[in-house]
């Protein structure tokens, strides 16, 4: 008997959690066709295939569940740049063409994720559940980057400065946002123009930072 109550809850433990990921992916998309405001109790249920009562089993609210399909996003972004810092690192740091390639995965990433990334620029300042999650992927975006950064420019004679490394990260991330924009609004512009300005851009960033007075 009470092995198979421990089945059954297993069972229900296992049941509970696809329900859970249906709606987190519904959210996904439902946000990334049409944005933020789409976004419904009305529209995750039936994307999901679940009644009223099943969402709010999971989740308090429509917030919330934006706040954990936004980390969702963030962690799949995360995992992608750290992949590409890592592949950078094995290959060679300050190669343009491979730092080249590495823009032209991030900027198809941000593309297909664009509407998130329009979501981040708005609310990530907000004091509001949203927002503060979207800050903390900033930050960790950030941090992960600067310590690429240190790791690279290190490998220099001279030791770099911290803060310098950290605003070369800001103005990075600021550069890839920009161009991802551009992108959009610009339809003669080619991604891998873009993409290979950005690289070259990056290296003398880096290199600006190796330079003493």
């Amino acid at each position: 008997m009470a092995y198979d109550t421990h089945v059954t809850a297993l069972a229900r433990k296992r049941r509970d959690g696809r329900t859970r990921e249906r709606i987190i992916q519904a959210a996904i998309e439902i946000m990334g066709q049409e944005g933020l405001e789409a976004v419904s109790t009305t529209r995750l249920t039936r994307a999901a295939g679940v009644v009223q009562s099943g969402f709010y089993a999971h989740f308090a609210s429509v917030e919330e569940c934006l706040v954990v399909a936004a980390e969702t996003i963030g962690d799949r972004i995360r995992v992608l740049l750290s992949n590409c810092l890592a592949e950078l690192r094995q290959v060679g740091a300050i190669d343009p063409e491979k730092i080249t390639e590495i823009y032209k995965r991030v900027l198809l990433e941000l593309e297909v994720n664009w509407k998130f990334v329009e979501m981040f620029i708005r609310y990530f300042r907000e004091p509001t559940p949203l927002g503060q999650t979207l800050a903390r992927i900033q930050r960790n975006l950030r941090q992960d980057l600067t310590d690429h950064l240190v790791l690279v420019l290190n490998r220099s004679k001279d030791r770099v400065s911290h803060s310098e490394v950290a605003l070369m990260a800001d103005l990075l991330v600021s550069m890839t946002l920009a161009a991802a924009q551009t992108l959009r609004w610009e339809s003669d512009l080619k991604l891998e123009r873009v993409a290979w300005l950005l690289a070259n851009q990056t290296v003398q960033l880096g290199m600006g930072i190796l330079i003493k007075d």
